[in-house]
């Protein structure tokens, strides 16, 4: 009868019983259990029913760049062309707008679109307020522009995706609209007409022809990126579950929630399944980020038991290879959350309770501590790959599902955005201080270019390796912008012949622009030939001021290089200090008041290990032991937020919250060494209390839980002493050069 109970408290312990076992034999304590194998004819998982099969997209991703390319082209012209038509004033911001506007799926072209249009507006109305004000003092007018420029780039930095986009787009645009109103103030609420017209023209061809043209949907690719993500989300547990390396797996994951989080932000303008959806999505990428973040720590602890014989396990390698097969059948399409969640209880049967193994061994007491979090936190990868199972089903389902929300929280870095509109405001204040002292001729063009190109970059990735080399891009490419303008263009005769000449170089510039790497580049590229060329539908051909434009832009993307390179630049060592500060005042919240919550505390540090991972070189080992440290601090606080919601520690895990975010806050090790000792001490303690057999059923179960709660968050922070030594014996500020 014994031996009956325990495995039905086995069967109990990870969650519900398997829908396969009636009520009799439960209570009867049979073991029932069939192979996983024998499930496939009763459980077989849905085919998606949503959207477009995941695996067959109608054009493959190497094409996207130059349909792109070719779509961003033709928009182009098209807006050229209009501006032409109606005689426009200056069509070469139709031409900048569709560069600024242009993305690769429609989705993301509405969102910006939507921004930038708000953006303009507030930018218009900005412009005309300044220049009716201070039209008559340069000098307060220019400074004045600099601190909204600076205003406008520190909350786009604040803000996520395309309302930072709008945040941007409203300083800047200050300075296309005010910069030349206030050299004639008595027009310029006609400057301001006639930029808003010229831009919105740019927006609305871009988002027809991205629409009516070989339409790249965002609906479409955040499924696929959802399908890649369970495929991939699955090889990596089996991969973990048979003990082979799968770190560089779960790193590429976590990039992989970020981006699925952004499509969603994205998609929801285009697509209103989508937007039924969203909150399923939401729990679907929160969902994933558990399953990642409790791999961290299964995978060390289950190493550990691989190679340490003192505890032994039995039952351990048969729940491996039961739940590995398991999730290889849920890829493959042959099992359903259902089936695979009874699977996970079938593997979890199997394992030995964690109150029974620290009672019977007598292996020293850290080893029956990593013992019993090696069962633990497998336990909890069987709950938390059941959960995402069921968050990917719930997605796939033909009707939208009810889901509660899940907010992903976002770490903001105060100081950082700061920085980035101090850069922004500099920008615009030494071009136009050069500009008055030298009475230059292009200095107009010089100082919004120099505006333009340091606000928006700073929303940009590797906005500083662009600025560089746009600076020598833009040097050599005075002779063929010449020759394009001067020459081919002085001797083409209409409409068809100028786009012959011009296509090509609008098309290099689009296909810039498809890859991350090369965006900024491409970006610059397209406001550097749009500003030379200054297209009008009777063209007035001009060498000198050809080459002063080109000086000019020359100078702005110079002096946005030597900004970014001496405030705040973006180094692998100002990456690690970002990481840092955001993580201090996460584990003050944790003890703090508001006390932040599990998910808020994940996503947000997720977004900044993220942002430490991409900011890091790939090939350097002591960058990929970074991240690894990165998790192991998240590691430690979701064990720390999970033991103070259960209300049973006291406040050991409030005082090691706090010993934490003291450490990260000086260069002491003493508060570092008080957390490790206590949570070593509270790990036994808790061993102990398990060991004696007056504790209850729940409260044995809960102080087992405790126990190896306090021993991860021990071993966590011993794991990323190295990182963060090493970031603070540098010494230097972080927004120094």
């Amino acid at each position: 009868m014994e031996g009956n109970l325990e495995r039905i408290a086995k069967v109990a312990q990870v969650g519900r019983p398997a829908p396969g076992l009636a009520p009799a034999e439960i209570q009867q304590g049979r073991d029932v259990r069939r192979p996983v194998s024998a499930q496939i004819k009763q459980r077989k998982a849905p085919r998606p029913s949503t959207g477009v099969d995941p695996a067959k997209p109608l054009l493959g991703p190497p094409w996207i760049p130059w349909i792109f390319a070719a779509k961003t082209t033709a928009s182009a012209l098209l807006a050229l062309w209009i501006a032409f038509a109606f005689n426009l004033d200056q069509p070469k911001w139709t031409l900048l707008t569709v560069f600024i506007v242009a993305q690769p799926q429609s989705g993301l072209v509405l969102a910006k679109s939507f921004y930038r249009i708000i953006g303009t507006l507030v930018g218009a109305a900005g412009a005309l307020v300044l220049v009716s004000l201070f039209a008559q003092e340069r000098v307060l007018f220019l400074g004045t522009l600099a601190v909204w420029i600076g205003l406008c780039t520190f909350a786009s930095k604040l803000a996520r995706n395309f309302a930072a986009y709008g945040f941007v787009l409203a300083g800047y645009t200050v300075a296309i609209i005010g910069i030349p109103g206030a050299l004639d103030p008595g027009n310029a609420f006609f400057i301001a007409q006639a930029r808003v017209t010229e831009i919105s023209l740019g927006i609305m061809t871009t988002a027809a022809i991205s629409h009516l043209v070989l339409p790249m949907s965002l609906a479409q690719s955040l499924r696929r990126a959802v399908a890649s993500s369970r495929t991939e989300l699955a090889d990596a547990a089996v991969a973990l579950l048979e003990g082979r390396a799968a770190a560089a797996l779960w790193t590429k994951l976590l990039g992989q929630v970020i981006a699925i989080e952004n499509l969603r932000a994205s998609a929801v303008f285009e697509d209103r399944d989508i937007r039924d959806r969203s909150d399923t999505i939401r729990r679907l990428g929160v969902a994933m980020l558990g399953v990642i973040d409790v791999a961290q720590l299964l995978g060390r602890s289950a190493d550990w038991l691989r190679a340490c014989s003192a505890v032994p396990v039995p039952g351990l390698k048969g729940a491996l290879r039961t739940a590995a097969d398991a999730i290889a059948l849920w890829r493959d399409g042959k099992l359903d959350a259902a089936g695979l969640r009874q699977s996970f209880v079938r593997a979890s049967a199997d394992l030995p309770l964690v109150r029974a193994l620290c009672r019977e061994s007598f292996a020293p007491d850290e080893d029956v501590i990593r013992g019993a979090a090696a069962i633990g936190y497998l336990r909890d990868f069987f709950g938390a790959f059941a959960a995402f199972a069921e968050a990917h089903d719930a997605f796939l389902s033909p009707q939208p599902q009810p889901a509660r929300p899940a907010r992903f929280a976002v770490s903001n870095d105060g100081a950082g955005a700061a920085w980035a509109g101090v850069r922004a405001a500099m920008a615009l204040f030494f071009a136009g201080t050069f500009w008055i002292l030298t009475d230059w001729p292009s200095g107009l063009t010089a100082t919004v270019l120099a505006a333009v190109a340091t606000a928006r970059l700073a929303t940009m990735e590797g906005g500083s390796e662009a600025a560089t080399k746009a600076a020598s891009l833009f040097a050599l490419a005075t002779v063929p912008a010449f020759v394009v303008v001067e020459v081919l263009l002085a001797d083409a005769s209409g409409f068809a012949m100028f786009c012959l000449v011009v296509a090509p170089v609008l098309f290099v510039c689009a296909r810039l622009m498809a890859h991350t790497r090369t965006a900024g580049l491409g970006f610059l590229a397209g406001l550097y030939f749009a500003s030379v060329a200054t297209f009008q539908d009777r063209m007035a051909y001009d060498p000198a001021g050809l080459v002063n434009t080109s000086l000019a832009a020359t100078f702005a993307a110079a002096l946005a290089a030597v900004l970014f390179a001496i405030i705040a630049p973006d180094t692998p060592e100002a990456a690690r200090r970002r990481f840092v500060k955001a993580m201090r005042r996460a584990f003050e919240r944790i003890a703090g008041s508001p006390p932040v919550g599990p998910t808020e505390f994940v996503t947000s540090t997720v977004e900044v290990l993220d942002e430490l991972r991409r900011g890091l070189p790939p090939d350097r080992g002591e960058d990929v032991a970074a991240v690894d440290s990165g998790f192991a601090l998240l590691g430690a606080g979701r064990e720390l937020i999970r033991m103070r919601d259960q209300g049973r520690s006291g406040r050991a895990d409030a005082g090691i919250a706090d010993d934490i975010a003291c450490f990260l806050a000086s260069n002491e090790r003493q508060p570092l060494d008080r957390a490790v000792s206590a949570a070593r001490e509270a790990s036994v303690k808790c061993l102990a209390g398990v060991r004696n057999g007056r504790l209850g059923v729940a409260d044995a179960r809960a102080a087992a839980r405790e126990m190896f709660a306090f021993a991860a968050v021990a071993d966590e922070l011993e794991r990323c002493r190295e990182l963060l030594f090493d970031h603070k014996s540098q010494g230097a500020p972080i927004h120094a050069a």
